[in-house]
């Protein structure tokens, strides 16, 4: 009896643990912060270097459905309306963050920015992500503000599908 339970535990364990999820910080655009509450990570090929897969995270403080996460244009469309603000971000085989997006009504629902970007991962394997996002300190985009700051763990799931 003691081994079956012994061996459920040792199977499962791994699977419960990878698929946990959990996100800390927030996100503050005008001076207005919001609270990050959800996050998604998967890998996809960069735009940017032919030939190499990068790991997205996306942190938000809705959220969202994976229809909605599989497009681009209903991220924007859904931060232009208000339902959520977050901030997605590439991060490279070499643990850079290659390029981030801020999800925002106040600039018409995106706006992609580079360089400020920070990552110190605790963890990164083909199933899971998990370490510290944030902007080094309060940065501008036109009349915008923003700055974030989260911790998370996450799967990595397949790519979102539309």
């Amino acid at each position: 009896m003691f081994r079956r339970l012994f061996l459920l535990t040792v199977i499962l364990f791994p699977l419960v643990a990878i698929a946990s999820e959990s996100v800390t910080g927030k996100i503050t655009i005008n001076g207005q912060p919001k609270a990050l509450k959800y996050v998604y990570a998967w890998k996809e090929a960069s735009p940017l270097t032919q030939g190499k897969i990068n790991t997205v995270v996306l942190l938000s403080d809705a959220k969202l459905d994976e229809k909605t996460r599989a497009d681009r244009f209903a991220l924007i469309d859904a931060a232009r309306k208000g339902k959520f603000t977050g901030v997605q971000l590439a991060i490279t085989n070499t643990d850079n963050v290659a390029t981030g997006t801020i999800y925002t009504a106040a600039e018409d629902g995106y706006f992609d920015a580079a360089g400020m970007h920070k990552w110190e991962k605790k963890t990164r394997t083909d199933s899971a992500i998990a370490g510290k996002v944030s902007t080094d300190n309060e940065s501008h985009f036109f009349k915008t503000s923003f700055s974030y700051s989260a911790t998370f763990e996450a799967p990595i799931g397949p790519a979102p599908k539309k």
